[in-house]
Parts: structure tokens; C-alpha cells; sequence
């Protein structure tokens, strides 16, 4: 193992530490807040991202001039929902993710997701599932808003395959096809591995992945989807594989990666991308500063892609947090992002609940409704389409 990541395990602590913890979650706000700059962008040049980044440091600025989106936004109501619930209740999620959207409409969702959260929102309605599975007719989103949220299910189940179901059921509730339901699997899942130190070994990180996913994708609704959408039978797994091709090369250029991974909306497009940066970052890169950490290369990499830059860096950060752990983020980048002292304090009672008892379906206690959350309704409009 290389000097740079044995000085990341020993920052991070053991396997599922509570540095891992705070991390995770606190790097992904930091990607959504920063990301945010270039969202859209086809070219950002690296000078623009390193300048964009460099002006983090300026203490002039004040704070909590980075708002998070709807990234963050949906995030929080995931991990609120596991803490209260002590484990997974399709019904408090949907109605929490309703009620967000409510009390802060301008974080930048996407037209889709909207007319779900409006539906979602009805007292009449029983299967909260069903608005989803009616979206784009009765196809489903196969965007990465589900994806883009999935971290805490990472943090609140310590078992790899309630990892993975309740990321799917999790997903769901906005994302019905197939390709977005399983791209916030192996976003979980690359989480929860990080969680466990397996970065440490990049290729069985991502060998890893591939086991996972051809079992997450061998099933009759995932095949079908992928031939309505004319991808590859198991199009995560077929990514995944691409990856581990672009690690084995000696040079690759940002422009080879949005060809072969891509750097959009869809999950497809851009889950598998976040999981490259952080893999690609492990070590120094020549194109960013010697001073620069794991974290800070993830995200800066991240944001030199373009496209959809704030999802795709709130993803890699969260999988690269859980890496690093908390010690390794820049302070500087935390004192100007909006939402992270709530992310730190969710990661220390997920951090608890992970280690307390084996968690399940719905919690047995009742709807707690002290629990305060803020909000800010001065976010701008960005995405269209299948989010």
C-alpha cells in the first residue's frame, strides 16, 4: 500500500470509525455546495475549478455562502428518516421528501421529481409508490436523484444486503426503471465498502462492485429495462468493467472519461463516474496541487468533468469521505458550505445507530416531531429532464 494511503487509514481510523462516518456525509454536502459552481458547464477548465476552489480559503467571504441542492436536501430527509424511524419506513421518507420540497421548492429539483413530490404529498394516497411507477409513461426515472441521496443508507446498515434493499426501496419511492433504482445501489454499496477500508485495495474495490452488481442486475425487470433503453444487459456492471480498464491505463485524458463513463443526469451516466474520481485520485495527479488531499483531488477532479458536477462531486466525496475520514476534509471548505454541521451531527447518530442493534424494516418507535430541520428557499432552478 502506498505512503499516501496508509497516512488516509490511519486519519480515517478502523474500518466503520466515526471519522468514516462524519466523512461521508459531511464531504458529500461539501461536493453538492462546491459542485454547484459549474453545474451544466460542457468544459471546465481546470484553472477555473482550481481558482473556483482557491477562493474557498478566502475568510472575508463569511459563511454558508454555498447552498446545498436538492442533493443535500433529499439526502437529509433519507438520514432523518432512518434516525427517527430506528431503520427503514417507505411512508415517513416519502412524506419527509414531500415536505421538503414544500418548505424549500427552489434547491434545483428536477421537473420530474416535482410532479412526484406534489403526489407524494396528497393525505389520500396509500402506495407511495405508485407516482413514481406512473412517471414517463409507467417507464420510471432513470435519473441519479436517487443515487445522489443514497449515502446514509450506507451509514445505517451495517449489513451489506440491507445495504442494498433498502437503497433499492429507498429509490424507489422517486425512481422506478431499473437503471435508477440500481444506480443508488452501488452508490450505497461503493459507499459502504469505502465505510470498511476496502479502498485500500482498488482493484478488489471494484472487482467487488461488479459480484455485487451482477447479482443487483441479473433480474427479469433490470434485463428488460436495459433493452427498452437499448443498453448493455447489465449496464452498471458493463460500466464498472470500463472503469477497471481506465485504471489499468497509464494516462487518461478528462475527455476519455466523459466518453466512456459520461457525466449526466442519468445514473448511468453518472454514478459510475463518481466512483472513478475517487479511484482515479487515490494517488497525487499531476493536473492538481502537491497540497491537496484525497478529498479535495476527488472533488476538484470531479468538478473538471463538467456536466452534472455538483451531483456527481456530492457522490465521489461521499464515497471518498468515508475513505479519508473527517480530519482530511479542509476546514476552509466546511466554514463556506451550507447544511454541514447538520451532515456531521446525522453522521455521529448514524455512527451509534450503526453500532448499536441490527436494523430492519420500520422502526417501533412513533413519529418524533420535535426534530428541527432548516431550510432556505433561495436556491436557483437547475435540472430538467429524467432526475
Amino acid at each position: 500500500m502506498a505512503v499516501t494511503a496508509v497516512r488516509a487509514a490511519a486519519a480515517a481510523g478502523g474500518p466503520a470509525s466515526l471519522s468514516r462516518f462524519r466523512g461521508a456525509l459531511v464531504a458529500g454536502v461539501l461536493g453538492d455546495c462546491i459542485g454547484g459552481e459549474f453545474e451544466g458547464a460542457e468544459e471546465v477548465p481546470m484553472e477555473s475549478v482550481l481558482q473556483h476552489l482557491s477562493s474557498l480559503d478566502d475568510e472575508t467571504k463569511g459563511t454558508g455562502i454555498l447552498e446545498y441542492s436538492d442533493d443535500t436536501a433529499m439526502a437529509r430527509c433519507v438520514a432523518q428518516s432512518l434516525l427517527t424511524r430506528t431503520g427503514f419506513d417507505e411512508h415517513d421518507m416519502a412524506r419527509r421528501f414531500a415536505k421538503e420540497y414544500s418548505a424549500s421548492p427552489h434547491r434545483g429539483y428536477g421537473a420530474g421529481v416535482i410532479q412526484v413530490l406534489k403526489k407524494l404529498s396528497s393525505p389520500q394516497l396509500n402506495d407511495v409508490y405508485q407516482p413514481a411507477r406512473d412517471q414517463f409513461n409507467g417507464r420510471g426515472s432513470f435519473g441519479n436523484g436517487g443515487a445522489m441521496r443514497a449515502a446514509p443508507f450506507a451509514l445505517a446498515f451495517p449489513d451489506l444486503s440491507d445495504v442494498k434493499r433498502f437503497a433499492h426501496l429507498g429509490a424507489m419511492l422517486t425512481h422506478s426503471c431499473s437503471l435508477g433504482y440500481n444506480g443508488a445501489v452501488l452508490q450505497a454499496l461503493a459507499v459502504h465498502l469505502s465505510l470498511q477500508g476496502a479502498l485500500d485495495l482498488p482493484h478488489q474495490f471494484i472487482s467487488r462492485l461488479i459480484k455485487e452488481m451482477e447479482e443487483v442486475e441479473g433480474d427479469e425487470a433490470a434485463r428488460n429495462d436495459a433493452r427498452i433503453l437499448k443498453e448493455a444487459e447489465k449496464p452498471f456492471c458493463e460500466r464498472l468493467h470500463r472503469i477497471r480498464d481506465l485504471m489499468d491505463r497509464s494516462k487518461v485524458s478528462i475527455e476519455e472519461v466523459i466518453s466512456e463513463l459520461g457525466n449526466g443526469i442519468a445514473a448511468l451516466h453518472s454514478v459510475p463516474t463518481a466512483i472513478f474520481c475517487v479511484l482515479h485520485c487515490l494517488q497525487p495527479r499531476e493536473c492538481l496541487p502537491e497540497s491537496y488531499g484525497g478529498v479535495e483531488r476527488t472533488i476538484a477532479y470531479s468538478l473538471a468533468l463538467g456536466g452534472d458536477t455538483d451531483t456527481i462531486a456530492c457522490m465521489a466525496g461521499a464515497i471518498a469521505g468515508a475513505h479519508y475520514g473527517i480530519e482530511t476534509i479542509p476546514l476552509s471548505w466546511i466554514r463556506c458550505c451550507e447544511g454541514v454541521e447538520d451532515a456531521d451531527q446525522y453522521a455521529e447518530r448514524l455512527y451509534k445507530l450503526y453500532h448499536q442493534s441490527p436494523l430492519g424494516g420500520k422502526g417501533e418507535t412513533g413519529e418524533q416531531s420535535g426534530e428541527n430541520r432548516s431550510t432556505a428557499a433561495n436556491g436557483t432552478e437547475k435540472k430538467t429532464g429524467v432526475e
